[in-house]
């Protein structure tokens, strides 16, 4: 089939891009095609100097960072959440930067989940991500519960999608105390109606929380107006801060107490209210706010490109890079229906804009082997068992034209058997 038509629409799109800039401002490699920005997004220029003038810091002035740096490293966590604070919709006293991901999810999970008599269970996706289910269940272990009797699941219908409808109604159980949903399943790429769940969660008295992993930085959040009680995120996938840098969290001020202080379920020296912290007493003096539910002393090498990648998403506006997002995924869906559905592909991303985030997940049997094929061609996609390749394309450093030389791939490997080559590799696609 002739790809004229399908390139000369990319190259049309690629002309009108209004974020076609910032493209320069990420370290593009020459000879690929990224499309892995959901598990880790390219490095960009701001970023690296931002770590680099702490490393000159460091270099220059050893401790004296800590109170001297042009961003002080004591206070750095406070200065980014004030930033992070507006992509998710919060109060800059209701973030935290700090820990990773998984740990944070703990630390919230000691603070918020208290079960009683009547209310002990919590409800969960099938398709919930791996450390969310692994840190819920040693929870309900060191409680003395047993994980397989207090997990409920919702699962999803025939299309692998989740139905909001049944999550709503499931909220409804008198028995339940939490429930912990992801913004963008990361299996599908089905968004859910976040301010629905959280407003059903709140009629039944659930503590909710949110694992936004795969939507802060592509799309606009708002938890205070959803009325979340916490989320967790972390930075390294579309905020582009690097491998394992440090992670975010949000806990809802309806959990503060009066004097805004909040009693972390698990404490160290860096949830210690900042103005205590060196009288070494051994009383213990918590944190005001989301700052409370930090540690241990912060990561400050893996903190600082979080200052500079934060820099082109606040030029770009989350909406206009959620507007290309939608535009760019909505491609690759046509191209999907049009090129590859006759090779075995099938959508498993919801077509509506408004239940889609920013990945495209494309169904194949031979999905492993297709997808390191790709590789093998200078194409970056991840694969997600048991038959899903993911394309994720980044709005600020993608190009329509490169969405579309992806696809054009995927048929030419697929019509070709060329994947049939890399069936008896055992490799890990990340």
């Amino acid at each position: 089939m002739d790809h004229t038509p399908l390139l000369a629409k990319a190259q049309r799109l690629d002309a009108e891009d209004p974020l076609a800039e910032f493209r320069e401002r990420f370290f593009v490699p020459d000879d690929k095609i990224y499309l892995d920005g959901n598990s880790l997004g390219l490095l960009c220029r701001d970023a690296e100097r931002s770590l680099n003038r702490v490393l000159e810091e460091w270099r220059t002035g050893g401790i004296g960072g800590w109170l001297d740096g042009d961003i002080p490293w004591f206070m750095m966590a406070e200065t980014l959440a004030a930033r992070v604070a507006k992509l998710v919709g919060a109060e800059s006293d209701e973030v935290a930067i700090a820990n990773s991901m998984t740990v944070n999810l703990h630390q919230l999970l000691a603070t918020l989940y208290k079960p009683n008599q009547t209310r002990t269970k919590v409800l969960i996706d099938a398709h919930s991500f791996p450390t969310d289910r692994y840190a819920l269940r040693s929870h309900l272990r060191l409680r003395g519960l047993h994980p397989d009797e207090q997990l409920v699941v919702v699962r999803p219908n025939e299309s692998r999608f989740l139905d909001e409808d049944e999550i709503v109604d499931a909220l409804a159980n008198p028995e339940l105390q939490m429930a912990l949903f992801p913004s963008v399943v990361y299996t599908t790429g089905q968004l859910l109606d976040l301010e629905r769940l959280c407003r059903a969660a709140r009629e039944n008295d659930v503590v909710i929380g949110i694992d936004m992993s795969h939507t802060v930085g592509v799309m606009p959040h708002a938890l205070d107006e959803w009325g979340a009680d916490f989320a967790g995120w972390g930075h390294y996938k579309w905020l582009n801060a690097g491998p394992g840098s440090v992670a975010g969290l949000y806990i809802n001020r309806r959990h503060f107490a009066r004097d805004g202080r909040v009693d972390a379920g698990l404490a160290g020296w860096w949830s210690v209210h900042k103005e205590s912290m060196f009288e070494m007493s051994d009383e213990f003096f918590p944190g005001v706010g989301a700052s409370a539910l930090q540690i241990g002393t912060p990561a400050v090498l893996s903190m600082a490109p979080i200052e500079g990648a934060l820099q082109p998403i606040e030029e770009a506006g989350l909406a206009r890079i959620r507007a290309k997002s939608l535009a760019m995924t909505e491609f690759i869906i046509a191209a999907t229906d049009r090129e590859l559905a006759p090779l075995g592909f099938t959508l498993g991303t919801p077509r509506e804009p408004h239940r889609r985030g920013g990945h495209v997940s494309l169904q194949h049997p031979s999905a492993q082997p297709i997808s390191l094929a790709l590789r093998a061609r200078g194409i970056v996609p991840d694969f997600r068992k048991p038959d899903v390749v993911r394309l994720a394309p980044s709005p600020l450093y993608n190009t329509f034209t490169q969405c579309c030389r992806a696809v054009e791939q995927l048929k030419d490997i697929v019509a070709a058997g060329v994947h049939e080559e890399f069936a008896s590799v055992n490799a890990l696609v990340t």
